[in-house]
């Protein structure tokens, strides 16, 4: 009977409701948001820009290849390098001038290459199907490239061959029969490494490069840096704001409920940017960055802890300690939509139409921009300040909609 009381009492059942409402949200949300790799890989854009006039050919043949349905055809190498930097684009295969002239001159001193740029600055799935698709193109072409030029060195070595056993045959006395097979098994050896060079040279007429745009160092924890760093942050800002709105409901029937919101405010404002200079530190260490670059994060990460402290105070203002019920699938959603794992433009339409709202998203961009390169990252810190700014005026409407415990004290 006691064991019966205890199962049904609160804290068991309340237990049991927190495992299965974390259980099924995690699982409904990560499994909906990652089913996109690899399926949807596809549909990352890619650029194919030829720059020689001779391989038209080459490049329909590469365009119709291709396994993207979003290839761009038009471009110019410079416009599409900067799309490719501003992630627009997330492939380039260049074909260079005077590729195709280099490709038939098969003298061991001309090179024709192919060259694939990517930029390392984007979420891991994407730039390993990147450089898959580059290795399997590259050699693809290598694989044509050889038996096409194979045809014609076998053609003319084949006729070499025969033109020199004609003349010796008809130079050749007849009686002597041992000279002529000697003569003809000479020429048949000359002929297999005439066959060598040539395929040795044929091999060295073609290659192709990938270019390594905003290189990021090897390690792990180098390309998940910006989503490890974004992604504690917030979990951070969670929690910090469930405990802030405790202080802001015990001040308020004292001081006013206006005065505690202002406090509650300031202390926000110092909390970001206070935590980023020892957690960025800290990343410092682990990671080795420059000073100037670990200044760059710190304040982006004061504007990310600024909006998700403010984001995560709105339904800790409405429902105090419950507001975690929906902060905590708020910010499971950002794990997916911050695109710190899979690109954006794969991302499922709940999820993307998300990250214009997740202070992960612009936080996990700029940091790549800062620790590796990339443009616009002003940008993004306007728009983390605006989700801010945006939040406190949400705030302001709530602050005046509630009422204290006892007005009779509210200085505000």
């Amino acid at each position: 009977m006691n064991f019966k009381k205890f199962l049904l009492n609160k804290g068991v059942i309340g237990a049991l409701i927190i495992v299965l409402f974390y259980g099924l949200l995690m699982v409904g949300i990560y499994f909906s948001g990652y089913k996109a790799v690899p399926s949807k890989i596809d549909q990352l854009p890619v650029a194919v820009v030829s720059q020689d006039k001779d391989s038209t050919k080459l490049a329909h043949q590469l365009e119709d290849a291709l396994p993207f349905k979003h290839i761009k055809k038009n471009l110019s190498l410079s416009d599409a390098k900067a799309q490719l930097n501003d992630r627009k684009i997330h492939l380039i295969i260049n074909i260079p001038k005077n590729f195709n002239a280099k490709l038939k001159k098969i003298d061991g001193k001309s090179t024709a290459k192919l060259k694939f740029y990517i930029n390392y600055a984007n979420p891991t799935t994407a730039v390993s199907a990147m450089e898959t698709m580059s290795k399997s193109v590259g050699a693809k072409v290598q694989k044509n490239v050889l038996l096409q030029q194979g045809k014609g060195v076998l053609s003319a070595a084949t006729l070499s061959q025969l033109e020199t056993e004609t003349k010796s045959l008809i130079a050749a006395n007849p009686t002597q029969k041992d000279a002529i097979l000697a003569k003809a098994k000479a020429t048949q050896q000359a002929a297999t490494a005439k066959i060598n060079q040539t395929y040795a040279n044929v091999a060295k007429s073609y290659q192709y490069d990938i270019v390594k745009v905003n290189k990021v160092p090897t390690g792990m924890q180098h390309s998940m840096a910006p989503f490890f760093m974004s992604l504690s942050f917030y979990i951070g800002s969670m929690i910090a704001a469930m405990l802030i709105v405790m202080a802001y409901k015990s001040f308020a029937p004292l001081i006013g409920r206006w005065r505690s919101y202002i406090y509650t405010e300031i202390a926000i404002v110092m909390i970001a940017m206070f935590a980023p200079l020892l957690i960025v530190g800290l990343s410092k260490s682990m990671i080795h960055f420059s000073t100037n670059v670990y200044w760059q994060l710190w304040f982006s990460h004061t504007l990310e802890l600024f909006a998700a402290l403010n984001v995560n105070l709105i339904f800790s203002l409405i429902l105090g300690q419950l507001g975690i019920m929906i902060n905590m699938p708020f910010m499971l959603t950002q794990v997916v939509s911050g695109a710190g794992l899979i690109p954006r433009p794969i991302l499922p339409e709940f999820f993307k139409a998300m990250s214009n709202i997740s202070p992960c998203f612009y936080a996990v961009r700029a940091d790549y921009n800062i620790l590796y390169g990339g443009n616009h990252t002003e940008t993004l810190w306007l728009q983390l300040f605006a989700i801010g700014v945006v939040t406190i005026v949400i705030h302001l409407i709530i602050v005046a909609f509630q009422k204290n415990k006892n007005p009779l004290v509210d200085v505000a």
